[in-house]
């Protein structure tokens, strides 16, 4: 069911996307042979930084009392150059908040959107001279980007978590999220995500599933989430895929009861994918 979908079905209900779906084929195949190349950057080791602007410092402190400061060097970094800047033009366009990786720069129009992209700015490494271009688990350099999806995933997730804020369109990434988090573990994808370290989410997922299996994995799902974003239907179908493939691995996996009770809990939030476990059995 989960390769017919993935395979037959979505590709002939994205007819008006067709495009998106041959750079998504020819996308897999680079990514898989360029994977060893991957640049992980080293940031400075700054324990803290006392230029921090006044609308960032409450958020900082939050960040540091609920992660580890291991994982805050991108934080600290980019706290000694950071911008914000109020934006009242940008709620003309329905745009709550920005963060530019290049320029460091956090854009906002109403207060109380700046959450999200101070987990950005936290979790993000600019730097062109080593041609080192990353923002959490997305990889900008060269002429592939990937990992978008998941990127937004677990940073609303973050910003939920931390700061009670909900990016709503971000629901179905989140929730995919969580579903690999109890897979891999809270503490590895934080980690992970900080430090710009996709190379090691995909070794780590690779002990459940072949390597070019686990990159495909992320790059479907950057699929799925173009589709969304140009409100094709499609997505769902891929989503649900990928949510399925989860699941049956979490079952065959898990032996932690605590994790049984938070996969029933988030299996309740879907609808599809719940219908279907329960159908097969998964």
């Amino acid at each position: 069911m989960n390769n017919v979908i993935i395979n037959y079905i979505a590709p002939f209900m994205i007819a008006s996307s067709s495009m998106k779906y041959v750079f998504y084929k020819i996308n897999n195949k680079k990514i898989i042979s360029n994977f060893d190349n991957i640049k992980i950057g080293k940031r400075e080791n700054i324990k803290n930084t006392n230029n921090i602007p006044i609308e960032l410092e409450g958020l900082v402190n939050t960040l540091e009392n609920n992660i580890n400061k291991k994982n805050l060097n991108n934080l600290y970094n980019n706290l000694q150059s950071i911008q914000v800047n109020k934006n009242f033009k940008m709620l003309l366009m329905g745009i709550s908040g920005k963060y530019n990786s290049e320029k460091n720069t956090i854009d906002y129009s109403i207060d109380g959107s700046i959450e999200h992209e101070f987990i950005h700015m936290a979790s993000s490494h600019w730097d062109n001279e080593e041609d080192i271009k990353q923002s959490g688990f997305v990889n900008y350099a060269g002429r592939l980007t990937y990992g978008k999806a998941l990127n937004e995933g677990y940073t609303d997730l973050v910003t939920r978590r931390l700061f009670d804020k909900t990016t709503r369109f971000y629901d179905d990434e989140v929730r995919i999220t969580q579903f690999l988090e109890l897979l891999l573990g809270s503490k590895n994808m934080e980690k992970y995500y900080f430090n710009n370290n996709l190379p090691s989410l995909l070794n780590h997922l690779s002990n459940y599933m072949d390597k070019e299996d686990a990159i495909k994995f992320i790059t479907t799902l950057d699929y799925g989430f173009e589709l969304k974003k140009l409100f094709n239907p499609a997505y769902k179908l891929i989503y649900t895929n990928l949510e399925l493939k989860l699941c049956t691995i979490f079952k065959e996996h898990n032996k932690s009861l605590l994790k049984q009770i938070e996969y029933l809990k988030l299996l309740d939030e879907t609808i599809i994918t719940k219908a279907i476990v329960k159908t097969k059995k998964i």
